[in-house]
Protein backbone atom coordinates (compact mmCIF):
# COMPACT_ATOMS: atom_id res chain seq x y z
CA UNK A 1 0.00 0.00 0.00
CA UNK A 2 1.10 3.70 -0.33
CA UNK A 3 0.14 5.98 1.62
CA UNK A 4 -2.10 9.34 0.38
CA UNK A 5 -3.18 12.41 2.15
CA UNK A 6 -5.85 10.90 3.35
CA UNK A 7 -6.14 6.65 4.45
CA UNK A 8 -4.25 4.60 1.82
CA UNK A 9 -4.10 3.82 -2.21
CA UNK A 10 -3.24 0.40 -3.91
CA UNK A 11 -0.66 0.79 -6.15
CA UNK A 12 -2.48 -0.25 -9.13
CA UNK A 13 -5.27 2.55 -8.24
CA UNK A 14 -2.50 5.07 -7.91
CA UNK A 15 -1.07 3.89 -11.60
CA UNK A 16 -4.86 4.54 -12.78
CA UNK A 17 -5.11 7.76 -11.40
CA UNK A 18 -1.97 8.92 -12.79
CA UNK A 19 -3.17 7.60 -16.23
CA UNK A 20 -6.39 9.65 -15.91
CA UNK A 21 -5.14 12.70 -14.63
CA UNK A 22 -1.56 13.80 -15.57
CA UNK A 23 1.17 15.57 -12.42
CA UNK A 24 1.15 18.48 -12.76
CA UNK A 25 3.63 20.03 -14.85
CA UNK A 26 4.25 22.39 -17.61
CA UNK A 27 6.40 20.59 -20.01
CA UNK A 28 3.96 19.19 -22.41
CA UNK A 29 2.42 20.88 -25.37
CA UNK A 30 -0.59 23.22 -25.03
CA UNK A 31 -1.82 22.81 -28.87
CA UNK A 32 -5.16 23.62 -27.69
CA UNK A 33 -5.03 26.09 -26.13
CA UNK A 34 -2.78 27.63 -28.71
CA UNK A 35 -5.01 27.20 -31.32
CA UNK A 36 -7.88 28.65 -28.79
CA UNK A 37 -5.56 31.44 -28.52
CA UNK A 38 -5.27 32.01 -32.35
CA UNK A 39 -8.98 31.73 -33.29
CA UNK A 40 -9.73 34.32 -30.60
CA UNK A 41 -6.82 36.86 -32.10
CA UNK A 42 -7.96 36.09 -35.98
CA UNK A 43 -11.50 36.35 -35.37
CA UNK A 44 -10.55 40.30 -33.98
CA UNK A 45 -8.59 40.94 -36.61
CA UNK A 46 -11.21 39.50 -39.47
CA UNK A 47 -13.98 41.91 -37.38
CA UNK A 48 -11.84 44.84 -37.00
CA UNK A 49 -10.89 44.92 -41.13
CA UNK A 50 -15.19 43.57 -41.76
CA UNK A 51 -16.81 46.78 -39.57
CA UNK A 52 -13.83 49.09 -39.67
CA UNK A 53 -13.54 49.24 -35.97
CA UNK A 54 -10.05 49.25 -34.62
CA UNK A 55 -10.27 50.61 -31.72
CA UNK A 56 -7.65 50.07 -28.92
CA UNK A 57 -10.42 49.51 -26.22
CA UNK A 58 -14.63 49.17 -25.84
CA UNK A 59 -15.25 49.30 -29.37
CA UNK A 60 -18.50 49.80 -30.47
CA UNK A 61 -21.39 47.12 -30.82
CA UNK A 62 -20.59 46.52 -34.53
CA UNK A 63 -23.13 45.04 -37.23
CA UNK A 64 -20.93 41.73 -36.27
CA UNK A 65 -21.46 41.91 -32.66
CA UNK A 66 -25.25 42.81 -32.85
CA UNK A 67 -25.39 39.42 -35.54
CA UNK A 68 -23.34 37.10 -33.35
CA UNK A 69 -22.84 38.56 -29.54
CA UNK A 70 -24.86 37.81 -27.13
CA UNK A 71 -28.16 39.36 -26.07
CA UNK A 72 -31.57 37.89 -24.42
CA UNK A 73 -34.11 39.28 -26.97
CA UNK A 74 -32.30 37.69 -29.91
CA UNK A 75 -31.55 34.33 -27.75
CA UNK A 76 -34.96 34.10 -26.80
CA UNK A 77 -37.44 35.38 -29.37
CA UNK A 78 -35.35 34.36 -32.38
CA UNK A 79 -34.31 30.97 -31.14
CA UNK A 80 -30.41 32.51 -31.94
CA UNK A 81 -28.38 29.85 -29.38
CA UNK A 82 -25.57 29.77 -30.92
CA UNK A 83 -24.71 33.16 -29.94
CA UNK A 84 -24.00 31.48 -26.52
CA UNK A 85 -20.57 30.11 -28.48
CA UNK A 86 -19.83 32.92 -30.94
CA UNK A 87 -20.33 35.58 -28.57
CA UNK A 88 -17.16 34.01 -26.69
CA UNK A 89 -15.04 34.54 -29.55
CA UNK A 90 -15.58 38.38 -30.00
CA UNK A 91 -14.11 41.08 -28.04
CA UNK A 92 -14.61 44.89 -27.79
CA UNK A 93 -11.57 46.66 -28.65
CA UNK A 94 -7.59 45.55 -28.95
CA UNK A 95 -6.81 45.43 -25.40
CA UNK A 96 -9.97 43.69 -24.54
CA UNK A 97 -8.77 40.66 -26.64
CA UNK A 98 -5.04 40.88 -25.90
CA UNK A 99 -5.39 40.66 -22.24
CA UNK A 100 -7.99 37.40 -22.30
CA UNK A 101 -5.29 35.63 -24.91
CA UNK A 102 -2.85 36.46 -22.90
CA UNK A 103 -4.35 35.05 -19.67
CA UNK A 104 -5.87 32.16 -21.52
CA UNK A 105 -2.30 30.90 -22.50
CA UNK A 106 -0.70 31.41 -18.88
CA UNK A 107 -3.68 29.24 -17.69
CA UNK A 108 -3.66 26.86 -20.15
CA UNK A 109 0.41 26.24 -19.72
CA UNK A 110 -0.80 25.24 -16.08
CA UNK A 111 -4.25 23.26 -17.31
CA UNK A 112 -3.48 21.56 -20.66
CA UNK A 113 -0.23 19.58 -19.74
CA UNK A 114 -2.25 17.76 -16.30
CA UNK A 115 -5.28 16.96 -17.99
CA UNK A 116 -4.44 16.50 -21.95
CA UNK A 117 -5.55 18.34 -24.94
CA UNK A 118 -9.42 17.07 -24.65
CA UNK A 119 -10.26 17.74 -21.78
CA UNK A 120 -8.27 21.31 -22.18
CA UNK A 121 -11.11 21.87 -24.64
CA UNK A 122 -14.20 20.42 -22.60
CA UNK A 123 -13.09 22.73 -19.73
CA UNK A 124 -13.05 25.55 -21.77
CA UNK A 125 -16.57 24.76 -23.56
CA UNK A 126 -18.12 23.90 -20.30
CA UNK A 127 -16.35 27.16 -18.69
CA UNK A 128 -17.88 29.11 -21.65
CA UNK A 129 -21.72 27.81 -21.66
CA UNK A 130 -21.09 28.82 -17.87
CA UNK A 131 -20.34 32.51 -18.76
CA UNK A 132 -22.94 32.43 -21.39
CA UNK A 133 -25.74 31.32 -18.42
CA UNK A 134 -24.37 34.19 -15.95
CA UNK A 135 -24.34 36.99 -18.28
CA UNK A 136 -27.57 36.21 -19.56
CA UNK A 137 -28.87 35.98 -15.93
CA UNK A 138 -27.29 39.27 -14.64
CA UNK A 139 -27.17 41.08 -17.93
CA UNK A 140 -30.03 39.88 -20.44
CA UNK A 141 -30.17 43.15 -22.77
CA UNK A 142 -26.61 43.94 -22.99
CA UNK A 143 -24.52 42.90 -26.08
CA UNK A 144 -21.87 40.67 -24.17
CA UNK A 145 -19.25 39.68 -26.06
CA UNK A 146 -15.56 38.45 -25.23
CA UNK A 147 -13.57 35.24 -23.84
CA UNK A 148 -13.44 36.24 -20.37
CA UNK A 149 -16.15 33.49 -19.04
CA UNK A 150 -14.12 31.21 -20.32
CA UNK A 151 -10.99 32.40 -19.21
CA UNK A 152 -12.61 32.45 -15.60
CA UNK A 153 -13.46 29.21 -15.69
CA UNK A 154 -9.85 28.20 -16.66
CA UNK A 155 -8.75 30.25 -13.46
CA UNK A 156 -11.94 28.48 -11.56
CA UNK A 157 -9.99 25.36 -12.44
CA UNK A 158 -6.62 26.08 -11.72
CA UNK A 159 -7.43 26.83 -8.27
CA UNK A 160 -9.35 23.92 -7.98
CA UNK A 161 -6.47 21.93 -9.66
CA UNK A 162 -3.58 23.17 -7.87
CA UNK A 163 -5.83 22.47 -4.28
CA UNK A 164 -5.75 18.68 -5.59
CA UNK A 165 -2.11 18.73 -6.41
CA UNK A 166 -1.06 19.54 -3.18
CA UNK A 167 0.01 23.45 -4.04
CA UNK A 168 -1.33 25.46 -0.97
CA UNK A 169 -3.60 28.68 -1.74
CA UNK A 170 -1.14 31.37 -0.39
CA UNK A 171 1.37 29.77 -2.30
CA UNK A 172 -0.21 30.42 -5.62
CA UNK A 173 -1.05 33.64 -7.27
CA UNK A 174 -4.37 32.82 -8.72
CA UNK A 175 -6.98 33.40 -5.85
CA UNK A 176 -5.42 36.35 -5.49
CA UNK A 177 -5.64 36.90 -9.57
CA UNK A 178 -9.53 35.95 -9.24
CA UNK A 179 -10.63 38.31 -6.60
CA UNK A 180 -8.69 41.03 -8.09
CA UNK A 181 -10.76 40.81 -11.19
CA UNK A 182 -13.98 40.33 -9.13
CA UNK A 183 -13.33 43.35 -7.26
CA UNK A 184 -12.80 44.74 -10.83
CA UNK A 185 -15.54 43.38 -12.47
CA UNK A 186 -17.56 44.98 -9.84
CA UNK A 187 -16.37 48.55 -10.21
CA UNK A 188 -16.00 48.77 -14.01
CA UNK A 189 -18.63 49.58 -16.05
CA UNK A 190 -19.54 47.84 -19.09
CA UNK A 191 -17.49 44.79 -17.54
CA UNK A 192 -19.85 41.65 -17.18
CA UNK A 193 -19.64 40.30 -13.51
CA UNK A 194 -22.33 37.57 -14.77
CA UNK A 195 -20.38 36.26 -17.37
CA UNK A 196 -17.21 36.06 -15.39
CA UNK A 197 -18.61 34.54 -12.02
CA UNK A 198 -20.96 31.70 -14.11
CA UNK A 199 -17.34 30.77 -16.04
CA UNK A 200 -15.33 30.58 -12.66
CA UNK A 201 -17.76 28.13 -10.92
CA UNK A 202 -18.79 25.98 -13.68
CA UNK A 203 -14.69 25.72 -14.50
CA UNK A 204 -14.16 25.21 -10.77
CA UNK A 205 -17.10 22.52 -10.22
CA UNK A 206 -15.71 21.18 -13.85
CA UNK A 207 -12.45 20.89 -12.43
CA UNK A 208 -13.45 18.94 -8.90
CA UNK A 209 -15.11 16.18 -11.25
CA UNK A 210 -11.82 15.70 -13.66
CA UNK A 211 -9.48 15.94 -10.73
CA UNK A 212 -11.56 13.93 -7.87
CA UNK A 213 -12.91 11.11 -9.80
CA UNK A 214 -9.42 10.07 -10.73
CA UNK A 215 -8.44 9.86 -6.88
CA UNK A 216 -11.60 7.69 -6.08
CA UNK A 217 -10.59 4.43 -5.02
CA UNK A 218 -14.19 3.35 -5.39
CA UNK A 219 -14.91 4.64 -9.25
CA UNK A 220 -10.82 3.40 -9.92
CA UNK A 221 -11.74 -0.27 -8.88
CA UNK A 222 -15.41 -0.14 -10.48
CA UNK A 223 -13.79 1.08 -13.70
CA UNK A 224 -11.27 -1.48 -13.94
CA UNK A 225 -13.80 -3.60 -14.02
CA UNK A 226 -16.81 -2.02 -15.77
CA UNK A 227 -14.63 0.01 -18.95
CA UNK A 228 -17.66 2.16 -20.62
CA UNK A 229 -17.57 3.84 -16.87
CA UNK A 230 -13.63 4.86 -17.62
CA UNK A 231 -14.89 7.94 -19.46
CA UNK A 232 -18.09 8.87 -16.90
CA UNK A 233 -16.03 12.30 -15.69
CA UNK A 234 -15.68 13.46 -18.67
CA UNK A 235 -19.29 12.54 -19.40
CA UNK A 236 -20.71 14.40 -16.41
CA UNK A 237 -18.53 17.32 -17.47
CA UNK A 238 -20.30 17.37 -20.66
CA UNK A 239 -23.47 17.15 -19.31
CA UNK A 240 -22.81 20.02 -16.64
CA UNK A 241 -22.38 21.80 -20.23
CA UNK A 242 -25.41 20.81 -21.79
CA UNK A 243 -27.34 21.65 -18.36
CA UNK A 244 -26.13 25.37 -18.83
CA UNK A 245 -26.49 25.43 -22.23
CA UNK A 246 -30.13 24.53 -21.36
CA UNK A 247 -31.00 26.75 -18.35
CA UNK A 248 -29.60 30.05 -20.46
CA UNK A 249 -31.68 29.24 -23.43
CA UNK A 250 -35.04 28.45 -21.06
CA UNK A 251 -34.44 30.30 -17.94
CA UNK A 252 -32.16 33.03 -18.27
CA UNK A 253 -32.64 34.11 -22.23
CA UNK A 254 -36.31 34.98 -21.32
CA UNK A 255 -35.25 37.35 -18.81
CA UNK A 256 -34.70 40.08 -20.98
CA UNK A 257 -38.73 40.89 -20.86
CA UNK A 258 -38.35 41.46 -17.05
CA UNK A 259 -34.50 41.90 -15.93
CA UNK A 260 -34.03 42.23 -12.53
CA UNK A 261 -30.54 43.91 -12.34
Amino acid sequence: MITAAVGFQCPECVREANQRTRQWSTASPIRVTQSLAAINAVVWVVVSLYTGSLSLWTGGVTSVHRDFALHGAWVHEDGEFWRLVTSAFLHYGLLHMAMNVFILVLLGRMLEPAIGGARMLLLYAVSLTGGALGALLVEPNAFTAGASGAVFGLAGAVVVAERASGVRWRDSGILMFLVINIVFSLLWPGVSIGGHLGGMIVGALAAVILWSFPNWTGYIQTAQRIKPLRPLPEALVFGLGVLCVYLALAVAAPRWLTPIF
